[in-house]
């Protein structure tokens, strides 16, 4: 494993009680969100022993193209083969351990900016200067350490473990359910970026206890939820494979949080009238959240920077033809400052939640009835603390 393995410093015990096993689920203890050696331990515990989400391949449509990611202590490399396949490179100079590419773009080779080390897309050391002449090097055994990835339906999983089983399996009856909004042929009009955040990985946990009333004068003045509209036994809650769901049921069809109370985009074309009814969310554990619109599909992605830091990624995707559209930008930014406010609502909620849960006044508090996502998702994290701590 990558990951430092270490002990859980919280007692197996502590957790049987934010289990839906237990009748009264509690939240998760709250040096769950703060400490630095339960962070450690949850590194290898969760990052360390499962798939997690690192983006959309259909950013990096060609050749050489390339993007950037950190999960925990790991800069991850990911870029586009000449044969139209993607791998995911450790973003780590073989040499002496440079990082080597940031953000996003396209090479022709990857090359460390100290020393010109110099490694094809696939990870192979072409060049080494002042190695040339030197018969004990051996340049061909030298490559970046590949990891394990797998594509589905357009996303991008990655894995550090070698013998879990493959991400298409687990998500194989999400596929299906999803099959109408054609995920793998949807694009984002440009590539997802990442920004670092001052709170805990978990505290993105999707429930929508709060849309009534954090979002009461945003979201909810354009797409009303009162409690009656929010099913959170929708028919995509998978827990065995980690997938938690609820889904917002509109009040007519195509109906979105925006000023018109309607989606500004082209409808998707395969849509059943259920699905142009609703909005699903769903996470896929760890942190995957694809939000199922009438006229789109949005995601979020997020990965953990420290115990109290995590990078967030969050955009929309579109049929091709849809980005096309003369009207699309203009739809976009309408879009774009219709939400402004509730995004905005979600960020001081979240790092409100980061200032309080230090507290020595924290609570375990009790979960709501309009909290199950939270509460699957902890049985699932808790799963894999059990089974790290087992060995």
């Amino acid at each position: 494993m990558p990951f430092e393995d270490t002990s859980c410093p919280i007692p197996m015990k502590e957790f049987a009680t934010s289990t839906t096993e237990h009748r009264k689920t509690i939240s998760l203890p709250p040096e769950c969100f703060w400490d630095p050696v339960f962070y450690r331990f949850e590194l290898d515990a969760v990052w360390g022993r499962d798939w997690f989400c690192a983006g959309r391949a259909t950013d990096i449509p060609n050749p050489g193209d390339y993007y950037t990611i950190t999960a925990g202590q790991e800069p991850l490399l990911i870029v586009r083969q000449r044969d139209g396949s993607v791998r995911v490179l450790a973003n780590v100079c073989q040499h002496r351990g440079q990082l080597l590419l940031t953000g996003n773009g396209n090479v022709p080779q990857i090359r460390c900016p100290m020393h010109s080390w110099t490694y094809d897309l696939s990870g192979g050391l072409t060049f080494a200067p002042g190695f040339e002449e030197d018969p004990t090097f051996g340049a061909p055994d030298i490559c970046l350490p590949e990891i394990r990835s797998e594509v589905w339906e357009g996303f991008l999983f990655v894995t550090f473990d070698k013998a879990v089983a493959g991400i298409g399996k687990r998500l194989a009856k999400l596929k299906r359910q999803l099959a109408n909004y054609r995920l793998s042929g949807l694009r984002s009009p440009a590539p997802l970026e990442f920004v670092r955040h001052d709170w805990n990985w978990k505290i993105y946990a999707d429930e929508c206890y709060h849309c009534t009333y954090l979002h009461a004068r945003s979201f909810g003045s354009m797409f009303p939820v009162p409690p009656s509209a929010i099913d959170e036994e929708c028919e995509y809650n998978d827990a065995d494979n980690g997938i938690m769901a609820y889904t917002l049921i509109g009040r007519h069809l195509d109906a979105s949080p925006t000023r018109t109370g309607k989606s500004l985009h082209p409808i998707l074309p395969d849509l059943t009238e259920t699905q142009r009814s609703r909005i699903a969310y769903i996470t896929v554990a760890p942190n995957l959240l694809i939000v199922a619109m009438p006229d789109k599909v949005k995601y979020w992605v997020w990965l953990p920077a420290g115990p109290t830091a995590s990078y967030l990624g969050v955009t929309n995707t579109f049929p091709e033809a849809v980005l096309g559209d003369p009207k699309f930008e203009e739809h976009a930014r309408m879009e774009a400052e219709d939400l402004r406010t509730t995004a905005e609502e979600d960020l001081e909620g979240w790092k409100r939640y980061q200032l309080g849960i230090g507290s020595r006044f924290a609570p375990r508090g009790r979960l709501s009835g309009f909290e199950k996502t939270l509460g699957r998702l902890q049985d699932w994290l808790v799963a894999h603390y059990r089974a790290a701590e087992s060995g």
